[in-house]
Formats: structure tokens, C-alpha cells, sequence
């Protein structure tokens, strides 16, 4: 004779089921994860910063492309201050270091004034000159251009011929150097021009302070070198 047993009466309980089974988190737990989210909130503005100067420090950005322009058509404007005052006989654009400047009104002129594009054109023309020479050129132009040179190579200087062989041969050897020393020869009359535009325009050492002597020399410094710089930074990231 069989009993029937109650349904589910063998049946095991799930544990799974059981909310007594269930770990209970500890309160270091809730510590440590309040602890981050405070965390969190308190770096999100430095971490948002920091993407942000990324943007203007990384080469190749928007940014970066952006702070070597603005570079180049500030030092240019610098440039042209010196350039307009020498070469034109135009009153000071900007009055650091000045007795007079053209002032506000005058600035509101100069758009209308061709003397000043063209004290502009040049100033921008120095510039990139310059700065050709201070990026000098790239590695992989460098190096392709000594490996382009070395497939050719040079016979021993002829003797018992005449005098043109030796100049051919002469020609031969010396091939591209004049060009090298043209562009060095071309950039070297660049500085030149800007370093006496620079500082005929605004001379420091007609100041006794010595202390101003310092400021206006550093000045006329910074005003050669911030285009050259900032047209190297924007070249860099084409």
C-alpha cells in the first residue's frame, strides 16, 4: 500500500530563492563606493581641462594648428611695428617703450592704409623666411635627398687634360652647393633686416634705466622670434 506524500514535501529549498542566503554588503563597501563617486566628481573638472590643453599642446590637433597661427600673426604684427617705423617713417603702433603711438584712431586707419599692407607683407615674408631656417628640413626630405647623392660617384681629378676637364670636374664635385649657399646667404640677409628694423625702430639702449634697458631688449627679442616659433609650430602639423 503506498502513501502519497505531499507535493514538494521532499523538496529541497533553492538557496538562491532564500533572501536570507543573499550576502549582505558591508558598510565598507557603501564607504568605498561613495569615496569614488566623491572622487569622481572632484577630478571631472581637472580631467576636463586637461582635455582641453591636450587640444592645444599634442601636435597634429585643432588646437595646436591654432596656437601656431595665432603665433605667426601676432609676431608678425610685432615685426611689422619695427618694419612700419623704419622703412615708412610711421608713428609707433604699439606704445610699450614708445613716447608716442599712432593710438586708437590711427589703428582704426591703418586698414585703409597701403603703406602698412605692405609693411605687413614684408614683416610676413621675413617671418617664414626665418623660420625656414630655424625648422631647417625634415628628416625624411634630409634623408632622401643624402641618398639621392650618394648613387653618384666621383672619378679621381684628371691630369694631363685641359683646363676645362678640371672645371668639369670641378662642377661635378661642387654640384648643389651653390644653392646651399645661396639660401644660407638669402636667410642671413632676413635676420639681418629684422634684427635692424627691430632694433633701429626701438632701440633700448637709448633709456638710462637699466631695468628698462633689460625689458626693451627682451622685448625687441620676443618680437623676432614669436612669429618664426609660431609659423614652426603651424607647419609642423600640415
Amino acid at each position: 500500500m503506498k502513501y502519497l506524500t505531499p507535493k514538494g514535501a521532499n523538496s529541497k529549498p533553492n538557496p538562491e530563492s532564500s533572501p536570507q542566503s543573499q550576502p549582505k554588503k558591508a558598510p565598507s563597501d557603501n564607504l568605498e563606493l561613495l569615496a569614488r563617486w566623491i572622487v569622481a566628481l572632484i577630478s571631472l573638472p581637472v580631467i576636463f581641462i586637461s582635455h582641453i590643453v591636450a587640444q592645444f599642446v599634442t601636435p597634429g590637433t585643432s588646437g595646436y594648428k591654432l596656437v601656431g597661427a595665432i603665433g605667426f600673426w601676432i609676431g608678425t604684427l610685432l615685426s611689422t611695428d619695427s618694419i612700419w617705423q623704419v622703412l615708412f617713417q610711421g608713428k609707433p603702433l604699439l606704445p610699450w617703450f614708445e613716447t608716442e603711438w599712432i593710438g586708437w584712431i590711427g589703428w582704426l586707419q591703418l586698414p585703409f592704409n597701403v603703406l602698412f599692407w605692405i609693411s605687413f607683407g614684408i614683416s610676413a615674408l621675413v617671418q617664414v623666411m626665418e623660420a625656414r631656417t630655424l625648422r631647417g628640413k625634415d628628416p625624411q626630405q634630409a634623408k632622401h635627398e643624402f641618398e639621392d647623392a650618394r648613387q653618384y660617384t666621383l672619378g679621381t681629378k684628371p691630369t694631363g687634360n685641359i683646363d676645362l676637364t678640371v672645371a668639369l670636374w670641378g662642377d661635378y664635385k661642387r654640384a648643389g652647393m651653390k644653392e646651399r649657399h645661396t639660401g644660407g646667404a638669402i636667410a642671413l640677409f632676413f635676420w639681418v633686416v629684422d634684427l635692424t628694423t627691430t632694433f633701429v625702430g626701438r632701440n633700448p639702449f637709448r633709456y638710462t634705466n637699466p631695468g628698462t634697458i633689460i625689458a626693451c631688449f627682451a622685448y625687441n627679442i620676443v618680437s623676432m622670434m614669436a612669429g618664426e616659433i609660431g609659423f614652426s609650430i603651424w607647419k609642423l602639423t600640415k
